[in-house]
């Protein structure tokens, strides 16, 4: 679910264009940008930091599992204490001091700092992940997220919840803004081959808001549930909404468009709607 900075700029260049005779007293061309960038950024990195930690948390039973002291690649993980039995755990993923590019080509460094009750595959399993010097593509990340596994649904999918808490990001040019989270992820596909991530489809629902570095508050919530793959660039299907508070802006994103009929669902294509108007897009 790689939602990129550039994909955001881009949609804006159309929602200003198509918005000429929009009273721009209530928010200017360049907030509403920063705005809109600052949410995705914020949205991307939290996102990924979900996958992160749930990808160490299946990593770290095969290493309790075999007694391994820390994992051999990047990032480096790390378990106190070393066992089977003893609760709560506290689990260090390291990704060094200098940047490290992973399989879905954003760079890291720092150190994600994971409280875990029990592994994530057990009903009622709790995660609480805070950051410590963590950086993604130089943007510092700051607050509590918190992934839980509330066990399989009636269609035997694995369901987590993951809320974001006092989320705060710093921008390479020194911006902060701010980001909450309450969403659920519904593992849909490769739920039984956790290890092999490249199969990994999940279905995404809830809410996201915060404050942008101008001091705009903004709300994000899927209408319909976002698909998304772990080895997947973009984001397969489903519509979000990024709505201003009291202020007229809004922006209604389908990724997967009426015209999209081709059988490869990772795919580019979306289109934007704003104010009534709808414009199909090609996403980077």
């Amino acid at each position: 679910m790689k939602n990129t900075i550039l994909l955001f700029s881009i949609l804006l260049i159309l929602m200003v264009s198509a918005c000429k005779e929009v009273d721009q007293k209530t928010i200017t061309t360049e907030e509403a940008t920063v705005l809109v960038t600052e949410a995705a950024t914020a949205y991307s990195i939290f996102a990924s930091t979900q996958e992160e930690g749930t990808t160490a948390g299946f990593k770290s039973k095969n290493m309790v599992k075999s007694a391994e002291t820390a994992s051999d690649d990047y990032p480096t993980i790390s378990i106190d204490p070393l066992d089977l039995t003893t609760w709560p755990k506290v689990i260090t993923v390291d990704y060094g001091s200098e940047n490290i590019t992973g399989l879905d080509n954003h760079q890291r460094r720092g150190k994600l700092i994971i409280n875990a009750d029990n592994f994530p595959g057990e009903v009622g399993a709790e995660w609480v992940i805070t950051f410590e010097d963590y950086y993604h593509d130089n943007y510092e990340v700051e607050g509590e997220q918190t992934i839980t596994y509330n066990g399989p649904n009636a269609s035997e999918h694995p369901v987590y919840s993951c809320t974001v808490k006092d989320g705060v990001i710093t921008s390479p040019d020194d911006k902060k803004f701010y980001f909450e989270q309450q969403t659920q992820r519904e593992w849909i596909a490769g739920y039984d081959t956790p290890l092999n991530f490249c199969d990994n489809d999940y279905e995404i629902t809830g809410t996201h808001g915060g404050k942008s570095s101008d001091g705009y508050i903004y709300s994000m919530s899927t209408t319909t549930p976002l698909v998304v793959g772990t080895c997947c660039r973009w984001i397969k299907e489903g519509i979000l909404y990024i709505g201003l508070d009291n202020y007229d802006l809004s922006c209604e994103i389908d990724y997967k468009p009426a015209s999209d009929k081709g059988e490869d669902s990772c795919n580019n294509l979306a289109s934007v709607t704003v104010f009534g108007e709808t414009f199909e897009v090609n996403l980077p």
